[in-house]
């Protein structure tokens, strides 16, 4: 059986709408590429109150290429909690420049109440699967790499 040519044009053009489409909710759902150390992770972020909040709490994992972008209205120090946490994270905090200023390591669900508090003002938090600082040799004053408009 042949197709005809406009079925195949109209196959064409439906892919295409469907995959741009696809692009524009992951774009306007905020993920993209965080670069840290070498390595990319497609991340989410977090910018009004609740997801601020939220964060990764009730989630079952966060796969090794995944992290979670907290994007904070104004500079401050910034405290994270494992409440509701269900796996060990790790927890990175970065200056208004995107650079490393604070870390925490294996951060586990048990710890909660506890809260991770940076020594100085940060803008950002970043949360990666456990074990990513260590492996990644992560340090104060390493650039991260977020797109512009995070």
């Amino acid at each position: 059986m042949r197709i005809p040519g406009w079925a195949k044009a109209a196959a064409l053009v439906l892919l295409l709408l469907i995959s741009g489409t696809v692009l524009w909710w992951r774009m306007s759902q905020g993920e993209s590429l965080l670069r840290l150390d070498g390595q990319s992770y497609q991340f989410t972020v977090m910018r009004t109150d609740a997801e601020l909040e939220k964060g990764l709490s009730g989630t079952k994992s966060l796969a090794s290429n995944q992290a979670m972008v907290f994007a904070f209205p104004h500079d401050d120090k910034w405290s994270m909690w494992m409440k509701g946490m269900n796996y060990p994270i790790d927890i990175v905090w970065l200056n208004v420049d995107k650079e490393v200023i604070y870390t925490v390591k294996d951060a586990q669900p048990s710890s909660y109440p506890q809260k991770f508090t940076p020594d100085q003002a940060a803008k950002y938090v970043i949360e990666l699967p456990s074990g990513t600082v260590a492996k990644l040799g992560i340090q104060n004053g390493d650039p991260a790499g977020l797109p512009a408009g995070v």
